[in-house]
Order: structure tokens, then C-alpha cells, then sequence
């Protein structure tokens, strides 16, 4: 995390940075990003940046957190472990669609905070990295465990291979998004994202096979 006196930048520079750093990160991700661009773009002298952050990847952090924050991509309003049967599914139709509807006007935010999904195995050999990681995906986690609970997520196959349909299915849908997001409307945007949902709703669905 930044050190505290990051939080006195004035409001401007500090929104400039971040914004050129989003772009930046959404653009190459974090290891192919160039720190010095991000610096000279925000007219930050590198002497200056180390005063805010600890290195590249604390901005990483800091940015991501941003993005999640601007976006609203954890609604922390909702308490997963309170849905019910009829509530589940429609209340994650919810949760996924209105953060794509807002990263329609700026999708590199969307871009960036998905930039952790990309992060190569020695990255996350930095602790921030791998906390960063580990707290983007607990929703996941929990939305699973959630759903069996209720009945409505299979509970005979491995929790990680429940995980990781979960996240191709929705990374698929992320990254078809992206790359056409100024060609859709909200009602497409809406549309794909309910498809996404319906999707996983298919895929992690408890088996009907009986003995």
C-alpha cells in the first residue's frame, strides 16, 4: 500500500496518476508496464514516486484498488452468505452487470483491474502482489461456497476445478467485452452480461446423473 503521505497529494496530480497508470497497466499489464512512462507522463520525478510508493508494484496495487474502487467491483452492500435460493443467481446477474455498464465510458479501468489475472507466477512472488491477488478472487470463492450451501452449485467435483470454470467462462466473456466495448450499447452490454451468468449457472449446476 502507498505510504500515508500519498493521501496529501493534491486531489489533480494524484487523479492524473492514477488515471495514466491505469492506462498504462490495462494496456501492457503489470510486468510489461514501464514505470519511467508512467512517472513522465504524470511530469513525477522518479526520486519524487519513491517518496509515495514503495515500487511498481505497491502502484500496481494502489491503482487496481482504484479502478475496483471506481467501478464498484466489490459491492460490499451485499452479504453473500444472506442469499437465498430465490435471490442467488439474480443477485449475482446484478453484481456482475452494473460494473460493466459503468466500465462502458471507461473501460480502462476495467482493463486494469483485470491486469491481476495476468500476473505471472514470479510476480506473486511478491507478497503485495499475491495479497492483491488472493483478494481479487476471494469473492469467487465465496459465491461458491454460497451456492452449495443452497443447493444450486455442485458440490462433487473439486472446489478449484468449480473455480476455474467459473473464472474461464467469466474471463471469456471479459476479454470478448473489451475488445468490442465501443461498438455495444447497454442493452448488449446487459445482454452478454446475463449470458456470462447463465453460463455459469449451466456449467457449475449440480448433476442430474443418478445411480
Amino acid at each position: 500500500m502507498p505510504f500515508s503521505r500519498f493521501t496529501k497529494m493534491a486531489d489533480e496530480k494524484r487523479e492524473r496518476l492514477l488515471t495514466i497508470a491505469a492506462h498504462e497497466f490495462a494496456a501492457h499489464g503489470f510486468e510489461a508496464a514501464s514505470f519511467n512512462h508512467i512517472l513522465k507522463e504524470a511530469q513525477i520525478g522518479k526520486s519524487s514516486a519513491y517518496y509515495y510508493f514503495e515500487d511498481k508494484a505497491d502502484l500496481f496495487c494502489t491503482v487496481v484498488e482504484y479502478c475496483v474502487e471506481r467501478l464498484q467491483l466489490a459491492d460490499t452492500s451485499v452479504d453473500i452468505t444472506t442469499l437465498t435460493i430465490e435471490t442467488f443467481w439474480t443477485t449475482l446477474a446484478q453484481l456482475h452487470s452494473q460494473p460493466l455498464l459503468r466500465a462502458q465510458k471507461q473501460p480502462w479501468l476495467f482493463a486494469a483491474a483485470r491486469a491481476v489475472e495476468r500476473l505471472t507466477p514470479e510476480s506473486l512472488e511478491h507478497a503485495l502482489l499475491a495479497g492483491l491477488a488472493h483478494r481479487m478472487m476471494t469473492n469467487i470463492d465465496d459465491v461458491i461456497k454460497r451456492g452449495q450451501e443452497l443447493g444450486l452449485i455442485r458440490s462433487d467435483l473439486p472446489d478449484e476445478l468449480l473455480f476455474a470454470w467459473f473464472k474461464a467462462l467469466d474471463g471469456a466473456s471479459d476479454t470478448w467485452l473489451l475488445a468490442h466495448i465501443d461498438l455495444l450499447d447497454q442493452a448488449a452490454i446487459l445482454s452478454l452480461s446475463q449470458q456470462t451468468i447463465t453460463a455459469i449457472q449451466q456449467a457449475l449446476a449440480p448433476s442430474t446423473t443418478t445411480n
